[in-house]
């Protein structure tokens, strides 16, 4: 494409014609014309040459013009064009990422679908379970006589332990409700963890000693009555028994159930650990899952909702914290956590740790 001139370049390129017609005017005036014809030709020379200037530049600058509106023009267009099949690609491409986003949509309701499912099916068996054995110790009593109080009692003492199972597994999914609607008000305190400790391996001693498993407390060395932590007493409470209450239900005979308490400075962990059957990796990642038992084939006979990891899990994670739990078959299974040490930050900044008087 050929260079268009500006209207500058072409002034000046046009210069030297109209000096020559001003030469021209110039040498005429120097033949002897009388004064009237002389300004008359000075004049019309300069008529001229204004005249020739303006078209000149008017045509050159009318060119110039033209030339950058029609380059703009064509940029324009490329502009448009591509912006069509940028559009066009951009449209495609939402199509393609709506159409994952929506089948991901459907894979994540088919999977809550088959939890909703399994969750159902779950809670009907636990609560059949005892239903059908209390149906069973009521026929059984009318069939006899019960004029024979021990058989009575015995039977009544039977229906009375799965009424209470059936109870317990109410009073569990009113709590995990609670939990995921935000409706249990959970307000942090400081609490002596150490004393909660004690209390939840006090609480456990009937279960434990029905199996001969050795409870244990274990503290830092510095560490002997009093450790503060900023927890709800409540529902740390309940982490701490459903776990003792766990470790007891899956340990081995004559085994041991730990419970640990580190201190890491800023925060403390605790942990529960048993060297009970323990989890298989296929198990680990479902272990939280309401209804969801390792071992099937005792779980229900040794009582429990089924609840009780779940709740744990969602209390811990009330408190922005995070339970983690490391197993081998055989080798047992520990569940950790961590609280805010409040004494390592009344320390730091001088001040004193005053609990709530309960705990």
């Amino acid at each position: 494409m050929s260079k268009q001139n500006t209207p500058r370049e072409i002034a000046l390129k046009t210069s030297p014609i109209l000096s020559v017609l001003s030469g021209i005017g110039t040498f005429l005036l120097l033949q002897g014309l009388d004064a009237i014809h002389l300004w008359a030709l000075a004049l019309l020379v300069a008529l001229l040459t204004e005249t020739a200037t303006f078209v000149i530049i008017k045509w050159s600058a009318e060119t110039f013009i033209s030339s950058k509106v029609k380059g703009i023009s064509a940029a324009i267009s490329s502009v448009e064009d591509s912006a069509k099949s940028n559009a066009e690609r951009e449209s495609l491409d939402d199509i393609i990422e709506w159409a994952n986003d929506q089948l991901q949509d459907i894979k994540s309701l088919r999977k809550k679908d088959s939890f909703r499912k399994e969750f159902i099916g779950n809670l009907a068996h636990e609560l059949k379970t005892p239903l059908f054995n209390i149906q069973g110790f009521v026929l059984t009593l009318m069939e006899n006589d019960l004029k024979d109080e021990a058989l009575v009692r015995n039977f009544l003492t039977k229906a009375s332990k799965n009424i209470d199972r059936m109870t317990e597994l109410i009073e569990d999914l009113d709590t995990i409700s609670k939990l995921e609607s935000d409706r249990i008000e959970m307000t942090l305190v400081p609490c002596n963890v150490v004393n909660m400790m004690r209390e939840a391996l006090e609480n456990a001693e009937v279960a434990a000693a029905k199996k001969k498993i050795t409870l244990k407390l274990e503290l830092p060395g510095t560490i002997e009555n009093t450790m503060h932590v900023l927890c709800s007493s409540h529902q740390m409470q309940q982490v701490l028994t459903n776990l003792v209450a766990n470790s007891i239900h899956y340990g081995e005979e004559n085994g041991t159930s730990t419970l640990r308490l580190e201190n890491n400075g800023r925060d403390v962990t605790l942990s529960v650990a048993d060297d009970g059957i323990g989890i298989g990796k296929d198990d680990l990642d479902r272990v939280f899952e309401r209804f969801y038992r390792v071992d099937k084939s005792r779980s229900r006979h040794a009582g429990g909702s089924g609840l009780g990891l779940s709740i744990v899990k969602h209390i811990i994670e009330s408190h922005g914290q995070e339970i983690s739990v490391a197993s081998e078959p055989g080798q047992g299974t520990t569940f950790s956590w961590n609280l805010v040490n409040l004494d390592w930050e009344a320390e730091r900044r001088n001040l004193k740790v005053t609990p709530p008087s309960h705990h």
